[in-house]
C-alpha cells in the first residue's frame, strides 16, 4: 500500500497550483528573472526593488486569480508573433469569431 501512495499525489484542493519557493510561478519567474538581471548588471539592490515592485503590481492585478490569468491577458493583447512558441496550438486570438 505504501508503493501506491507514492505512486499517486493529488492536490489537496482542485485549484492548488505548482509554486517556487512558495511563489506561483508566475511570480517566481518574475522575481527570479529581475535578480538576475541585476546580478549581471551590478544593480543587485536596485533590481530587487524594481521586482518588489513589479510583484506587488502583479499581485495587484490578479486579484486571487490562477496561475494561468497572466498566459491569458498575454495571448489576448500582445502580438501571436511574440507568443508563438507558447501557443502553437490555438488560433490567432485576433481571430475572435468562430469559422463554418
Amino acid at each position: 500500500m505504501n508503493g501506491e501512495s507514492l505512486q499517486y499525489q493529488f492536490p489537496e484542493t482542485l485549484n492548488q497550483q505548482k509554486r517556487l519557493g512558495g511563489l506561483p510561478t508566475e511570480e517566481a519567474v518574475l522575481i527570479l528573472a529581475c535578480a538576475g538581471i541585476g546580478l549581471f548588471c551590478d544593480l543587485f539592490i536596485v533590481m530587487l526593488i524594481v521586482a518588489g515592485a513589479l510583484w506587488l503590481l502583479v499581485r495587484h492585478l490578479k486579484k486571487g486569480q490562477g496561475t494561468w490569468w497572466l498566459m491569458n491577458l498575454l495571448y489576448w493583447y500582445l502580438p501571436t508573433a511574440l507568443l508563438r512558441l507558447q501557443f502553437r496550438r490555438v488560433p490567432d486570438s485576433g481571430n475572435r469569431h468562430w469559422m463554418q
